[in-house]
């Protein structure tokens, strides 16, 4: 209760941050039949808003946590209403959100993050004070027995016998990367656009979409693409040159073999470009640009504490490759440290 109170006082105060955040969330294209309407827009978003800054993982839960007499004051005096003597059922809320626009919302999100920019609240969090930190990766979001829509993905088990098949639907998200929290600057959904399952959607192709989306969005907003080995492949690396955003990939044995087999040798003889933990090569020829390589390893400490999760998560992390442009979020700090006495791994930009 302590929490909500807290969170409630510093909307009142939200001016500061979001002037306008009452007109947006009232200026949303309502879908509802205006004849039955007992709670406004403004209302029903910004429960959800509230949901997830709560942390409240269920929209049921929501609706036990809101619905005491201490928040429904609140929300009366937030939003400026007269009487308000209940709070909004989650049937209701879901029922408005299964038709509103999805634009509706992205254009709400996009305006509170440019605010955040506006008034230069992440700034110390940008990567080398230069670039936003921007991680891309799909995540599930719901699975199926049976087919569920005509935009489901499909996935069909090895197990022949059985001839298990799952349905699913996955979205791919962009996160801005500020310290210990990530916030959504875009999402596009992975999916099938007709029955022709031999050409499914896959992440890859939703993130050009993605990408070009973002781009338009925050035009001017200097990026750096964090992401997984899937990532590390010639049209990514073209998209983020047209526009020059610089890119920090995870790069696994195999996905580009030219480059393993160079980082290797290479890392041999230039032996004053390491320590304990890192070793790196720079301007390893690739096609048409020239990529940096850093090996990061845990010292065996470190190791012997992660052998006791999973062996394949002892592998994967003592181990650790990646293509990048900017300095490792995650070695900021390690990587910043030898900077000054080794110019070749300082910060580059794509060329």
């Amino acid at each position: 209760m302590k929490k909500r109170q807290t969170i409630f006082s510093s909307l009142r105060k939200s001016s500061n941050f979001f002037k306008d955040i009452k007109k947006k969330l009232t200026g949303v294209k309502d879908p509802r039949n205006q004849s039955y309407i007992t709670y406004s827009c403004d209302m029903l978003l910004l429960m959800v808003i509230l949901k997830n800054v709560c942390n409240s993982e269920t929209m049921r839960g929501m609706t036990n946590q809101f619905n005491k007499e201490v928040c429904i004051s609140n929300f009366q005096t937030v939003l400026g209403l007269k009487n308000l003597e209940e709070l909004p059922h989650y049937d209701t809320i879901n029922n408005f959100l299964s038709e509103l626009n999805l634009v509706e919302v992205e254009n709400i999100r996009t305006y509170m993050i440019k605010e955040l920019f506006k008034k230069r609240c992440f700034d110390n969090h940008k990567i080398n004070g230069k670039d936003w930190g921007v991680i891309v990766d799909g995540t599930g979001l719901f699975c199926f027995d049976k087919k569920h829509c005509e935009h489901c993905l499909k996935r069909v088990f090895r197990n022949k016998e059985t001839g298990e098949v799952e349905y699913m639907h996955h979205v791919l998200e962009a996160k801005l990367v500020v310290g210990n929290m990530v916030l959504s600057i875009g999402s596009e959904f992975i999916e099938n656009e007709s029955e022709d399952f031999d050409k499914q959607d896959c992440e890859l192709n939703a993130f050009h979409r993605l990408a070009e989306k973002i781009k338009k969005t925050y035009n001017r907003l200097p990026i750096c693409l964090l992401a997984d080995s899937l990532y590390a492949c010639e049209p990514v690396f073209k998209r983020c040159d047209q526009y020059k955003w610089n890119y920090m990939i995870r790069f696994k044995e195999g996905s580009i073999p030219s480059i393993a087999r160079e980082f290797e040798a290479l890392k041999k003889i230039e032996k004053e470009n390491q320590s304990e933990t890192i070793c790196w090569v720079n301007e390893i020829a690739y096609k048409d640009r020239k990529l940096n390589v850093l090996e990061y390893r845990l010292l065996p400490k470190w190791v012997n504490k992660l052998a006791t999760l999973t062996r394949s998560t002892c592998t994967s992390i003592c181990k650790r490759v990646t293509l990048y442009q900017a300095t490792d979020y995650s070695v900021i700090k390690t990587t910043e440290q030898i900077t000054s006495t080794n110019p070749k791994l300082s910060y580059k930009r794509s060329a």
